[in-house]
């Protein structure tokens, strides 16, 4: 009977131990701040080391973007919703950001967002404008399909862009009241002096570029101020790693062949770590 008792006790005794351990765990678990990563391609890291495990289809999320990275630094619980195509002022698509904001609740904690150049063309034209030089230069086989080279943004469209970020914005202020809003821009892809090879296009297609280029800079910064969220400026971060610097954090165009893995004029594994360093110093004082 004393046998019997001890060995009861002694499994009352594991069962609570095992508990207590469930406890703790579910306790550090509901402390870790949600974050939720918003964005297209410059967010989601398409060709920088390996695809996530658990990227949605065809958003080719990297296992090594930013969020990620972030997430692992400060043991943040991610929803890394970002994907390439996602514009702000698409209402429909499923990779949308209105669409990826149905992941933010209220009990989220940071909110980081990358989009906008889609909405303008802005990677699609120095795509297309690359593609097609090296078509007229016999560089590439006709057969080779060119994107469509997008119109010229109108002011209307610059205004459009800008409505719904801050519409965004608000949406996300009423979801999630108590998050941290930080906003990203678009790394520098070109040099504002001249171009090089391993930026085949027409000087006209690479001032336009640029001046599209600045006037997102110039949007997120007023809608920032504006809606008192946080800033990112990898414009300025990555300036002296264009394309044609000595040490370039973006892909080059080495071929209209190219594949997910392969984006052209997208970031480089160095720009992830340093927009990783900067979302970290901005973000100690509130996390």
């Amino acid at each position: 009977m004393h046998k019997y008792l001890l060995s009861l006790i002694s499994i009352l005794f594991i069962l609570s131990a095992c508990r207590l351990n469930i406890s703790d765990n579910d306790a550090k678990e509901s402390k870790r701040v949600k974050y939720v990563s918003l964005g297209s391609s410059f967010a989601a890291g398409p060709g920088v080391k390996d695809v996530a495990d658990n990227s949605p289809d065809n958003c080719w999320q990297s296992d090594q973007n930013y969020a990620r990275k972030l997430s692992k630094r400060l043991n943040l619980h991610l929803i890394d919703a970002s994907c390439i195509g996602a514009e702000l002022s698409d209402r429909v698509s499923p990779i949308s950001i209105y669409s990826q904001i149905e992941n933010i609740q209220s009990d989220v904690g940071l909110v980081t967002l990358l989009a906008g150049g889609n909405d303008l063309g802005y990677l699609a034209r120095l795509m297309t404008a690359s593609c097609e030089s090296l078509v007229k230069q016999g560089k590439v086989h006709e057969t080779i399909p060119c994107l469509e080279m997008p119109e010229f943004p109108s002011i209307a469209d610059y205004e459009n862009t800008e409505y719904h970020l801050n519409l965004i914005i608000n949406i996300i202020k009423e979801k999630a009241p108590k998050s941290v809003i930080v906003l990203i821009d678009y790394a520098t892809v070109l040099p504002s002096t001249p171009l090089c090879a391993l930026t085949p296009m027409d000087t006209k297609y690479a001032i336009e570029s640029n001046y599209i280029k600045v006037q997102i800079e110039d949007m997120l910064e007023r809608v920032s101020n504006r809606n008192r969220t946080l800033l990112i400026k990898a414009s300025e971060i990555t300036r002296d790693h264009n394309v044609c610097s000595e040490e370039p954090w973006i892909r080059d165009y080495k071929s209209a062949e190219w594949s997910m893995t392969t984006l052209p004029y997208h970031p480089k594994y160095e720009y992830m770590l340093a927009i990783t360093d900067a979302l970290e110093g901005i973000l100690k004082p509130y996390l």
